[in-house]
């Protein structure tokens, strides 16, 4: 374990909020916006960049090469985001508890999007593509996307804006229209023309 993990862990138990934050800007150069709040969670990337009123809470382990959340979102506890990639999460998204997160590529969730419920999971590798290491396997969950509980996506994967996947669903392609309902093993859409935000 190198010396960063271990201040790390040190830093995860600290229980005033505004030292912790403090100390993760001093000691490692997180950006870390105003009113953000971070509980027992492992944030250990080489960049990370944070923005204002964000909440991550405990329980969460975050490992990756660039880590970057935008503002007025928050992760929930439980979740694993873990690889040698970079994550991103937009303005005024939700991931919700429980949830694994594989960074062999990297994962780009939008604005405006929910990862709900629980024991999501999301994997960027395991194709002969990744022997190969002669595609990109990265996951893109683009803006005003709704995931329902249970979810499972394959490396590749792109979802266009304005979506809802429903609980359970397996999705091993991508899907580029916009305003539709995907669900299903394997993943189809189900109903078009239909705004998850509003008639759902």
């Amino acid at each position: 374990m190198g010396l960063k993990s271990i201040i790390l862990k040190i830093i995860k138990y600290i229980p005033a909020n505004s030292v912790k934050i403090f100390l993760l800007k001093k000691l490692f150069n997180y950006a870390i916006g105003k009113n953000v709040k971070i509980g027992k969670a492992i944030i250990n990337c080489n960049k990370v960049y944070i923005g204002n009123n964000v909440h991550i809470a405990g329980n969460n382990v975050i490992t990756c090469n660039e880590f970057s959340i935008g503002e007025n979102s928050s992760i929930h506890s439980g979740n694993v985001i873990q690889g040698r990639a970079n994550f991103s999460l937009g303005t005024n998204s939700r991931i919700i508890n429980n949830h694994h997160f594989d960074l062999w590529n990297n994962i780009q969730i939008g604005n405006n999007t929910w990862i709900a419920g629980k024991n999501s999971q999301f994997w960027t590798h395991g194709s002969i593509h990744t022997k190969l290491n002669n595609k990109d396997l990265s996951i893109v969950i683009k803006d005003n996307i709704y995931i329902g509980s249970a979810c499972r996506f394959a490396p590749g994967v792109l979802i266009e804006n304005e979506n809802l996947i429903g609980l359970g669903s397996v999705v091993t392609k991508s899907f580029l229209e916009s305003k539709t309902i995907i669900a299903g093993n394997p993943a189809i859409v189900v109903k078009n023309e239909i705004d998850w935000r509003t008639n759902w």
